[in-house]
């Protein structure tokens, strides 16, 4: 065949392919649509079908155009309404279209096929005569598909995968083999083409242009020794490059409907093997990710749909006796989120069993039985994650090959992905799959170890940590043998980098800007060592303690060199502090692959070129962990000992605002009511009927102070002030008091009797001083009556709504239920989860809602909130979830739970509209 020809052939075979990947949607569709038959779906599927045979008689593809021709014949009996689309008949095409495919990709032996079996069922279609049965059809489909499931059946939850068959194409469905097995076909080269928009080509066109007069510019001034002009041109060269870089990215974006429009194909057939009836949604196709990417979640997506409809969704007997639809429904849901693409797999079916997850971790050995205590229901879930864990008791084709969750997880890190699981029981399952839109060019932060450069890519990255010389010793920590840090109240796990790779450890002087030797063992000891005239002996106690004044003398902790610069990074579950020696720029960088000699190096997921044309590795973050033991956050000895050391530091720990009044009086405010603090004079403050006000943003803001309302002393009349601002009952108000202003986090008990009085809500001992906290809303309260704002109360002749509260602070939750009793709410209250589920099992038909803590013993929120939604008697109920410091994470996990809304603690104002809003609409209801 000439040059030419082969040129033809690739063509009409990868247009043939396109034909074929459409012609699988719409058969499913033709199969829905059953007896009101869409003639144009109809038409467009026999004119594809048309054009493959007529291409093949053109290229003598003889197999091909036969098949093809006896799969027209019945897509016309259909058009002409000779033919019903049953199931049977759909199969029969579906088949076809599978061998169809199979014979185009390896078409230079085409010829030699054997379709008898296609052949027959599709003549037999035409003559009437019986049909092999669905599940003879479906069988070699689903037996020879890999796949790697979640069994969520309790007690049985299986995680297992299949061996991988011989390779195929990303769009062929897998089906029995129409060649022979002793043969070595030479099948076509994948995807040699991609189809690009005309406008994006001109646009490349354009810029290509651009850049080539920026160099010419650029050329001409170096020559005229003209550095400012030069300066100038590098500037548009450097926004030409930006804007062409993102442009040829645009080339290798596709539809992640290239991938999901498989799925209903493989879930009609699973289901009709499995007897189950299942609803397949697909949202978000038109969603773009690098072609690359498309390409390798195929087969974890596979796994994971397969998963669902096999161990996820119940059978239609199992659904019926729970009260659900008899058809399951699976969703497939794909959308941008943070410069990300997450694709969701949720089902409606039974849920994962986290107990007999955790149970089997332990009876496997992954964890400790003592760990497993400590675990919430997301971190045992988290434990099908590890490698090797399954429960199988037996394997089948379609499930039950003994590999776990872990190689999806494997195969998502290799991507850059993450992928995040959360089940209820009886109400399913949602597994999100986060991924990067490219992995050619990708946003970095460069850090520096010893003298070499590395890259840690931006979506492992969490935040930038520079901890001063000074407060090393507060800040590190040692539980058991780690080393970990204290950072908002969680304790996280630290390792250093040089340790990792195996390099001396070294530190950067910034005096010198030179990285030194550093000879500390532990991180919070001190740099400088004893003299080495001065070696103190075990038998000389006298020198001992002369050789600790001398390096106390010596201590150089107050260096600015000694400051500790930590990474925190994450990857799926894990986060973990890295240490290293220097935070450079962030970059954006083009990956390029590791070398054959370092191909075998774990730590590293590729390099790149640096601007001064040295090499810069990048960090593989989940294999790094690997290398330093810790495999998983959730599921290894250090977790366990750091749950139990976070649980305690965290619990009550707010974030205040602290200022002075007069004299030593010193007070605070929740952080979180604060809108911002401004520095006035005093001479700024107008008294107006009786009021003081500020001339404030065009307006009048009203000042009030402390002293008004407490007997505290009242402000000394000096130059400089400062105003709290906070938005209360709808106004801003300014609040005065003198400085220094700080905001901290502190974990502390509050003394809700001594110092309580109006405006003051107790008081506590912070940094050794005592601190009263400012009732801010009591405070506007007491001195502006008149903006009460009352929609939000109870009215009289209406039933009070009983309210549960739940926190195991006697002090917030006396706090809470005077704002609810206040506004005419009846308040019910429990000490922790555990006792709140005794009270809602009491008396849960009075109760109209649940105000949960989050950090608690026994049983914190986000697992209350499971239980409630859970349940059938108390599921319905809403659940608002309150916390002295809501995080982003800490909401995305009580989204995750079931919780309705998050609110600060303290936020009076917005917490009662909230319950207020909620409790109406539970009545209405």
């Amino acid at each position: 065949m000439s040059h030419e020809d082969q040129e033809i052939l690739q063509v009409f075979i990868e247009e043939s392919v396109e034909h074929l990947a459409d012609i699988e949607t719409d058969l499913l569709a033709i199969e829905k649509d059953g007896q009101k038959i869409n003639e144009a779906r109809v038409n467009k599927v026999f004119r594809a079908i048309h054009s493959i045979k007529g291409g093949a008689g053109f290229m003598n593809l003889n197999t091909l155009q036969h098949l093809a021709h006896d799969t027209e014949n019945v897509l016309g009996l259909v058009r002409r309404r000779k033919l019903a689309p049953t199931s049977a008949v759909i199969n029969a095409l579906l088949v076809a279209s599978d061998q169809l495919m199979q014979l185009l990709v390896n078409a230079s032996i085409s010829n030699e096929a054997d379709i008898s079996a296609a052949l027959a069922a599709l003549q037999a279609v035409v003559t009437g005569d019986p049909l092999p049965s669905p599940a003879a059809q479906q069988a070699d489909t689903i037996a020879d598909c890999p796949e790697l499931e979640v069994a969520h059946t309790a007690p049985e939850v299986a995680i297992v995968k299949a061996p991988s068959p011989e390779p195929v194409q990303p769009e062929m469905v897998p089906a029995e083999s129409v060649f022979d097995t002793a043969d070595e076909p030479q099948t076509v080269k994948q995807e040699t083409s991609i189809r690009v928009s005309v406008n994006l080509l001109d646009q490349l066109m354009n810029l290509a242009g651009e850049l080539v007069l920026s160099r010419n510019q650029l050329l001409q001034t170096i020559s005229s020794g003209l550095v400012p002009e030069a300066e100038a041109v590098g500037q548009r060269i450097d926004l030409v490059t930006s804007e062409l870089q993102g442009a040829i990215m645009l080339t290798r974006m596709q539809p992640v409907g290239n991938v999901l429009d498989k799925f209903p194909r493989v879930v009609r057939d699973l289901a009709k093997k499995l007897g189950k009836e299942v609803e397949l949604t697909l949202v978000g196709t038109e969603v773009e990710l690098d072609k690359t990417i498309i390409e390798a979640i195929s087969d974890p997506l596979t796994h994971l749909v397969r998963n669902a409809v096999d161990h996820g969704i119940e059978t239609s007997e199992e659904r019926r006796g729970k009260g659900k639809s008899i058809t399951g429904s699976l969703l497939l849901k794909a959308y941008h989120a943070a410069g990300q693409v997450v694709i969701e797999v949720t089902d409606d079916g039974r849920g994962i069993a986290v107990d007999q997850v955790a149970t089997t971790a332990v009876g496997r050995g992954l964890i400790a039985a003592d760990q497993a205590k400590l675990m919430s229901a997301k971190e045992k879930i988290n434990l099908i994650l590890l490698p090797g864990f399954s429960t199988a008791a037996q394997v089948s084709d379609v499930s039950g090959r003994g590999v776990g969750m872990d190689v999806v997880k494997t195969n998502l890190d290799q991507l850059g992905g993450t992928l995040d699981i959360d089940s209820l029981p009886d109400r399913g399952t949602r597994i999100a799959i986060k991924l990067p839109l490219t992995l050619a060019i990708i946003p970095s932060q460069i850090i520096m170890t010893g003298d070499e450069r590395y890259a840690i890519p931006q979506v492992n990255l969490e935040e930038l940590l520079r901890i001063p010389a000074a407060q090393i010793k507060q800040r590190i920590e040692r539980v058991g043998d780690a080393e970990v840090v204290r950072l908002r109240g969680n304790l996280l796990p630290l390792i250093r980098m040089a340790e990792v790779l195996g390099i001396e450890p070294t530190y950067y002087n910034e005096a010198e800007e030179r990285t030194r030797p550093d000879r500390r063992r532990n991180i919070a000891d001190r740099r400088s060592p004893v003299s080495p005239l001065f070696e103190p002996t075990a038998t000389s106690a006298k020198a001992e303690e002369e050789g600790e004044q001398r390096q106390q003398t010596r201590d150089r902790r107050q260096s600015t060199s000694s400051a500790l610069n930590i990474v925190v990074v994450s990857s799926g579950a894990l986060k973990y502090g890295l240490i290293v020696d220097c935070l450079l720029d962030s970059e954006e960088i083009v990956i390029k692959p590791l070398g054959r000699h370092l191909q075998g190096c774990q730590g590293y997921a590729g390099a790149t070129i640096m601007g001064d044309g040295r090499i810069a590795l990048i960090l593989d973050i989940a294999n790094i962990a690997r290398m330093a033991g810790l495999t998983s956050v959730e599921g290894s000895r250090r977790a366990g000992e750091l749950a139990q050391e976070t649980h305690l530091a965290t619990q009550d720990r707010q974030a205040l605002l602290l200022f002075c009044g007069a004299g030593e009086e010193r007070f605070a405010v929740p952080l979180s009511l604060v809108d911002r603090v401004e520095r006035i004079k005093q001479l700024q403050i107008e008294q107006i009927g009786g009021r003081r006000v500020l001339q404030y943003r065009g307006g009048s803001l009203p000042l009030l102070s402390i002293d008004e309302v407490a007997s505290v002393l009242p402000l000394a009349d000096q130059e400089n002030l400062l105003v709290i601002v906070f938005h209360i009952m709808g106004r801003e108000v300014g609040l005065l008091a003198s400085g220094p202003v700080d905001a901290i986090e502190v974990a502390t008990a509050v003394d809700a009797v001594t110092l309580r009085q109006t405006g003051i809500m107790g008081s506590a001992i912070i940094d050794g001083t005592t601190t009263m906290l400012v009732d801010i809303f009591e405070l506007v309260q007491t001195i502006h009556p008149e903006w009460l704002v009352t929609e939000a109360e109870v009215g009289e002749g209406e039933t009070a709504p009983v309210l549960l509260i739940v926190d195991d602070s006697e002090f917030f939750r006396s706090q809470v239920r005077h704002y609810f009793e206040q506004a005419g709410f009846q308040v019910l209250e429990a000490i922790d989860g555990i006792d709140a589920l005794q009270v809602l099992e009491a008396q849960y038909e009075s109760i109209s809602m649940v105000v949960t803590d989050i950090e608690m013993p026994n049983m914190d929120g986000f697992e209350l909130t499971r239980r409630i939604k859970g349940s059938r008697q108390f599921g319905h109920l809403p659940v608002i979830a309150l916390s002295t410091l809501a995080t982003e994470e800490d909401q995305a996990r009580g989204e995750a739970a079931g919780v309705e809304e998050y609110h600060i603690k303290l936020d009076r104002e917005r917490l009662v509209d909230c319950v207020f809003r909620y409790t109406r609409t539970v009545v209405a209801a």
